[in-house]
């Protein structure tokens, strides 16, 4: 018996929820061929049935819902009628002369109507439910049926018999039919082939799961809205009405309605739980078809992994968001740290523009003394333009919604190194922190093509001074060897003067700050890069160097050194960079797979950097909840004290890390800074230090060993000793319970400052 035909049909209007077991990648292949193909084509009939019967259904609760919106409406306009009727009667039996007769029959005409219009918002409401809860059951049918479509399908092609692929020539005419048929009805689907990867598969069934989840989540929300709006209009119905059997049922029903809307609610809720727990059927088998790192088990994840992402992804936390991040679970937690953009961008403003240019007359100025005096007033006001540029980004690192964005802007500012003091220009500097911050977790061909036409990177690298004829390869050599693929790594030297070549005329323009090509001086010759023979430009550079095998492991092994460890496997780097080329060079994704790694939670990864003065910095403030300081240029000081000023890295290699840090003369600086921006840090209450006790009324410490508890959770990455916490218990003494502190509060913050100046001054809080 050869076989007939299957299909998978997919609803566009794609929705979601979560029950059904995904196909396992380790099923044993089935034993009858004739039976595997039966049952695809029964699966492929019961999905069918089951997405008309949804199509059927949304279009009922969507009439319904609109009938009961309707009504609603129609039901206020009706109730302000009867009120304003009663009113008029009142007055009219207040004044001498007036019709009440006739004022008494309007009433009488709003009170007939007014229960007609009950009846029909009570009815019309109560289907508009039905509707609903038939069309939640529905979608889950839904669901399921493609779920087993898949299933079956997967099990159909475990067979390795010329019948499957022979059948899938004759069915592909029979699918063209079938999907025209289905326009004709007017039902919406798309056809689509069986997936020939179980682990695709799998993927596939777990995203149907999520949208419709998300789907019944969208529909849900609207119930809301219906019983909510009509249990609130059912209450004032109630009070208007003085029949005591009809204000009893508008009572019922608007209680009623009001469950209605908590059974709504429970179901979001429910949904979202299901979205969380299929992200984690999701990610393993995505992970194994990029070839990416192994996942960290579910059951793995803890407070001290949840608190490392959040340090190591961005600048860390307060226990309260720590614990935000560990209940979210692991894969939902790196979501939302990745997805960075549905989160609230940063409110930190800075009114910035393009340095102000000499005056032409300066040149005429009969005094030396004179002519230097008007080019300083230009280079003070640069000065304190490029001072603000580092206060705003400061602000930005410590409060911003988004911390991997800004993790990741530093991160690119440290791999693409330059320095204001060469470009002198705190406005394109500017700029380039913004292409770094828009393609933070972007493509790296976005990242790459920036580069090339930056204005800042263009002047650093002296690429203003390429032109045809005189070549200048520092661009093109800096891109291959520190920006792209690493020294030595699949490039020559004759490479490297014909990418030059390739750069020529690429400028900018001093009074706007931005790029400009020059035409008349870039080299449109042939060129020879990587073997290959063209009239290569700038912009065709980035693509053959997004084609050589050393670019995705450089960029992969650069990353997870800064996230993880230093020199990993080159196992590790293989897995990265897979996920980096299988997604054509898009960040995130191969983000989300570090950040979900074994690797990245292992011992040799947590706790074992150094923090850099940044980290170190805005980490405090982040892990005590210190946003309301109105002295960045503080801040700023104390990074810049430690060895680390922004927009200034040491040259074009960007930041040593690790042990770069902490020199003897560096620690001593780190210890002092850090104590003094605790204790005397401006505050907008016009206080100064830190206010530790804010931190502790969230943390219900309720006596001194509590106390030493939460701040440890709160500073440490790495555990104390029992006889740490000891010491640390000894030296704060004891402590009011927490109903004195509101009128102690100033003495309190004193000992409690002094407390975090001994923690952060241990060679424990110095790592991450």
């Amino acid at each position: 018996m050869k076989p007939q035909f299957f299909v998978t049909v997919v609803p566009i209007i794609v929705v979601a929820a979560l029950l059904t077991k995904l196909p396992s990648a380790d099923a044993a292949p089935p034993k009858n061929l004739n039976a595997a193909v039966a049952a695809v084509e029964k699966a492929a009939e019961e999905e069918d049935d089951a997405t008309r019967e949804w199509t059927s259904r949304e279009m009922a609760r969507s009439a319904t819902r609109e009938i009961a919106r309707s009504e609603r409406g129609r039901s206020e306009k009706t109730l302000e009628a009867l009120l304003a009727a009663r009113k008029e009667l009142a007055l009219a039996k207040k004044t001498k002369g007036a019709d009440v007769a006739a004022a008494q029959q309007q009433v009488e005409q709003k009170t007939a109507t007014m229960k007609e219009v009950v009846e029909r918002l009570i009815g019309d409401t109560r289907a508009a439910n039905q509707a609903s809860r038939e069309l939640f059951a529905c979608e889950d049918r839904t669901r399921d049926k493609m779920a087993a479509a898949r299933a079956a399908e997967s099990v159909l092609l475990q067979f390795d018999d010329p019948a499957v692929k022979e059948a899938w020539q004759m069915w592909k005419a029979k699918l063209a039919l079938l999907l025209k048929q289905r326009e004709k009805e007017n039902v919406r689907y798309k056809v689509t082939a069986p997936c020939e990867d179980a682990n695709e598969s799998r993927v596939l069934t777990a995203m149907e799961h999520q949208l419709w989840a998300r789907e019944t989540i969208r529909s849900a929300g609207q119930m809301i809205e219906q019983s909510g709006g009509a249990s609130e209009i059912a209450q004032k119905l109630a009070v208007a009405q003085t029949d005591p059997d009809k204000k009893k049922a508008l009572q019922e029903f608007a209680r009623e309605q009001a469950d209605a809307k908590k059974e709504a609610e429970q179901l979001i809720a429910s949904k979202n739980q299901a979205i969380a727990k299929t992200l984690a059927s999701e990610y393993t088998p995505r992970t194994a078809m990029m070839g990416g790192l192994k996942p960290l088990a579910e059951k793995d994840w803890d407070y001290a992994k949840a608190r490392h992402l959040l340090v190591r992804a961005g600048f860390g936390g307060t226990p309260q968001e720590v614990n935000k991040f560990y209940a979210l679970g692991l894969f939902k937690a790196v979501d939302t740290l990745v997805d960075f953009r549905l989160q609230p961008a940063a409110k930190a403003a800075l009114d910035i523009s393009v340095p102000l240019p000499p005056d032409d007359l300066e040149k005429k100025l009969r005094n030396d003394f004179l002519t230097k005096r008007a080019a300083a007033a230009r280079t003070t006001a640069e000065k304190n333009q490029t001072q603000k540029l580092r206060e705003w980004w400061l602000e930005r690192i410590v409060e911003s919604p988004r911390p991997l964005q800004e993790k990741l802007t530093l991160f690119w500012h440290g791999h693409f190194a330059n320095q204001q003091s060469v470009v002198r220009n705190s406005y394109t500097m500017y700029l380039q922190n913004q292409l770094f911050r828009e393609h933070a977790a972007g493509n790296f061909r976005g990242l790459l093509y920036g580069i090339i036409h930056d204005p800042a990177m263009i002047r650093y690298l002296d690429n203003n001074k390429n032109v045809k004829g005189h070549a200048n390869e520092n661009l093109a050599r800096e891109i291959m060897e520190l920006f792209a693929m690493g020294e030595d790594q699949g490039y020559t030297e004759a490479d490297i003067r014909e990418a030059g070549r390739a750069l020529t005329g690429y400028n900018f323009d001093d009074k706007t700050g931005g790029f400009r090509l020059k035409v008349q001086e870039h080299d449109p010759g042939e060129k020879t890069i990587f073997g290959k023979k063209g009239n290569w430009s700038g912009d065709d550079l980035v693509n053959l160097i997004l084609e050589q095998p050393a670019t995705s492991r450089f960029i992969a092994k650069r990353l997870f050194e800064f996230f993880a460890y230093q020199d990993p496997n080159k196992e590790t780097i293989d897995h990265m960079s897979a996920t980096l080329r299988a997604r054509d060079y898009e960040l995130a994704p191969m983000l989300k797979n570090l950040f979900q790694s074994e690797e990245f939670y292992s011992e040799q990864a947590m706790g074992t950097k150094i923090k850099s003065p940044v980290q170190l910095v805005a980490g405090m403030m982040r892990d005590l909840g210190v946003k309301d300081t109105t002295s960045y240029s503080a801040l700023n000081a104390a990074v810049e004290s430690m060895g680390q000023k922004l927009l200034e890295p040491p040259d074009v290699k960007g930041w040593r890390r690790g042990r770069s840090w902490i020199s003897a003369n560096r620690m001593f600086t780190r210890y002092n800074s850090s104590a003094e921006l605790l204790q005397t840090l401006a505050r907008q209450d016009s206080q100064t230090g830190v206010d530790v006790v804010a931190l502790l009324e969230q943390g219900s410490c309720k006596n001194t060993e509590d106390i030493v508890n939460y701040l440890v959770k709160a500073c440490f990455d790495r555990p104390l000793t029992s006889e740490q916490r000891k010491k640390l218990t000894a030296s704060l003494g004891q402590f009011p319970p927490p109903a004195q502190w509101a009128k102690q509060r100033n003495q309190l913050n004193a000992k409690l400052r002094s407390l975090l100046v001994l923690m952060t001054s241990t060679p424990e809080y110095q790592m991450n």
